[in-house]
């Protein structure tokens, strides 16, 4: 775990504030009690949900140092991802928001067990202006845990030296879907998890990349121009039957819904994409230990102290 301190101590002046009056001396003392009083850990995340890791964590720092929660989920999503994962970016916040606030009702419940105080907001933005926002709100917080790209790449490079497990780039998703805007959209937040995206527009596109390439998951969507999604999943199984599927789809109902189930494969509706990402890592569930398919920001993350 990486704790960075960012603080910077205030109290060189204390002995000479103490040789002042009386009054002057108590109001000093004062204050030097309610600064070192502790107040709440913020911790942050990009995603709707909490990784273990943090939860486990962020408990055990504030039972150990007195303090409260605040839990605050960002959704910082570009203007492509937003225009498709959801008609407008208000709409997709609340997707965002209405998900974090049920995964966070699991890290609320833990905390009150431990008899913490718990607070939790959700905000579209970075977490930088997040945090802002809170100070602005609770008051400023004593510590903030927050996910830590240093430690990310610090911990991919050991993951490889030392376990030898699948690097994260080195799992191929597979994402078929006609729509260009889409697929790219689609294709950069898979990216932004950490992993390759392999895309195609087409059925064909896809059999010819199964040909080539190694693919770990599958994202096909139902309507394409050569060939229906069920068609696709199927032939995907008769080239390679491990390789996990989901089909996409836009006009879904019961009986797509069972014959897909029937294939042994996921099944999701593209009005449910704010809830996607919860959806994906269940996808990655499939692949095998948690070690080889957890996306490295929920292993690591780093403390500071606000200046």
């Amino acid at each position: 775990m990486t704790i960075l301190n960012k603080s910077k101590k205030k109290s060189e002046n204390m002995d000479e504030q103490e040789a002042g009056s009386p009054e002057k001396t108590h109001e000093t003392k004062k204050a030097a009690s309610e600064q070192n009083t502790p107040q709440d850990i913020a911790v942050a995340t990009y995603e709707s949900l909490f990784p273990d890791k943090m939860v486990s964590y962020t408990l055990e720092m504030a039972v150990r140092m007195g303090c409260g929660i605040i839990a605050v989920n960002c959704a910082n999503l570009t203007h492509d991802v937003t225009e498709f994962f959801s008609n407008a970016h208000d709409a997709a916040f609340e997707e965002f928001k209405k998900n974090s606030d049920r995964n966070a009702e699991d890290f609320r419940t833990k905390a009150q067990e431990q008899g913490l105080g718990f607070a939790h907001t959700v905000h579209y933005s970075d977490i930088d202006t997040a945090i802002d926002a809170v100070i602005k709100e609770y008051g400023k917080p004593e510590y903030v845990i927050t996910q830590n790209p240093a430690a990310m790449a610090k911990e991919k490079a050991r993951t490889r030296s030392h376990h030898a497990t699948r690097a994260q780039e080195d799992i191929h998703i597979l994402l078929v879907e006609d729509n260009p805007r889409f697929l790219n959209a689609l294709a950069d937040r898979i990216r932004l998890q950490g992993y390759e995206p392999l895309t195609a527009l087409d059925g064909k596109e896809a059999l010819d990349i199964l040909q080539t390439k190694t693919v770990h998951l599958a994202i096909i969507d139902q309507r394409l121009p050569d060939m229906d999604g069920l068609d696709l999943i199927a032939r995907v199984k008769e080239i390679d039957s491990t390789i996990p599927s989901s089909l996409l789809t836009g006009h879904g109902d019961a009986k797509l819904k069972e014959a897909t189930e029937a294939l042994e494969s996921f099944y999701f509706e593209k009005e449910d994409m704010g809830s996607f990402w919860g959806f994906f890592r269940k996808m990655l569930n499939t692949l095998g230990s948690t070690e080889e398919k957890e996306p490295v920001i929920a292993q690591t993350f780093c403390v500071y102290a606000i200046d």
